[in-house]
Formats: structure tokens, sequence, C-alpha cells
């Protein structure tokens, strides 16, 4: 008998996914061992770049990524409460992440992450960079391609506060 380890599920937001689709790495989520990401369909909606869209469509079709719905009554309940002071994606993210017990993904700062936090604890947060360094320390990148990425999204008006992945590696 094989017992498989456990599995984090991240629910992603639309800052992530749209990073990665720039870098072309977004196979990468489904790469990830002991992890599942899932995107709520207020992300998917966010996600208005013809190609960015395609590539996240392709890449739910293919089962790198999978969609989740907010159902339950205190989903619903904390989604309406997040929307008042965050966007629709952030908070059905949060919605989901803080009734499931799930880690969210998302780069926004301020008001999302002090909520996140608030709600999630310590810890239950990734970001852009979290995810390159998982795939360093996984194997998937080396340092020099991650590196590489950080360049990319430089010129998407995406800044990492570190000059390389080097200093974590």
């Amino acid at each position: 008998m094989t017992i498989s380890p456990p599995v984090s599920v991240v629910v992603t937001d639309t800052s992530l996914l749209i990073n990665l689709s720039h870098t072309d790495h977004l196979d990468l989520l489904g790469q990830l061992r002991g992890f599942r990401f899932v995107i709520p369909d207020e992300v998917i909606s966010e996600v208005t770049q013809p190609e960015q869209a395609s590539l996240v469509e392709d890449a739910l079709l293919r089962g790198v990524i999978f969609r989740e719905t907010i159902a339950a009554p205190e989903e619903l309940e904390i989604f309406g409460e997040l929307s008042r002071i965050l966007g629709k994606g952030e908070s059905a993210c949060l919605a989901l992440a803080q009734s499931r017990g799930w880690i969210v993904a998302c780069d926004e700062r301020r008001v999302f992450f002090r909520e996140a936090e608030s709600r999630l604890g310590p810890g239950r947060i990734l970001n852009t960079p979290g995810v390159y360094l998982l795939c360093i320390r996984a194997g998937l990148l080396t340092v020099e391609e991650a590196d590489a990425a950080k360049r990319t999204l430089e010129h998407h008006r995406f800044r990492m506060a570190f000059v390389s992945f080097h200093d974590f590696a």
C-alpha cells in the first residue's frame, strides 16, 4: 500500500497567473509536488487579455490548475464582506482560503496582505517569488532561469525586492 503525501491546496489570484503567463511558466504549477493550485471563477473572469486567458483556459483543460466555485453560505458571506474592501478575485481567493483552510497565492500588498494574514495566520500567503523559489528547490528551475523570469517580469512592471534568487536558494 502506497500512502500519498498530503497536498496543500493553493487558491490563486489573477496577479500570479498573469506573472507566470508572462514568463511562460504557468505549467510549473502543475509540476510542484505536494501542491494543488485552484482558481475561483472570479479570477478566471479577471484574466481579460486574450493570450493570457487562452493560456489559463488551456492550463485548466490540461489539469495544471483547477477551477473552484464559492458555494457554501459561509464562503458567500466572507466573499461579500471582503468585496467591500478588495477586488472580486482577491475576495474570492481569500474567502475560499479562509473557509477551507487553504493557502492563498497573490502578489497584492497592503490591504489584501493585512486581511490575509489576519484571517489565515502567518505563513499561509504565497507570491510569485515564493512560487519561483519552490520551483528552484524542487529542481524544476535553475536559479539562472528564475532570474531570467525575474528580468522578464520587470519589463512588465513587476518588481521583486531582491537582486537574484541566489540570495535565497
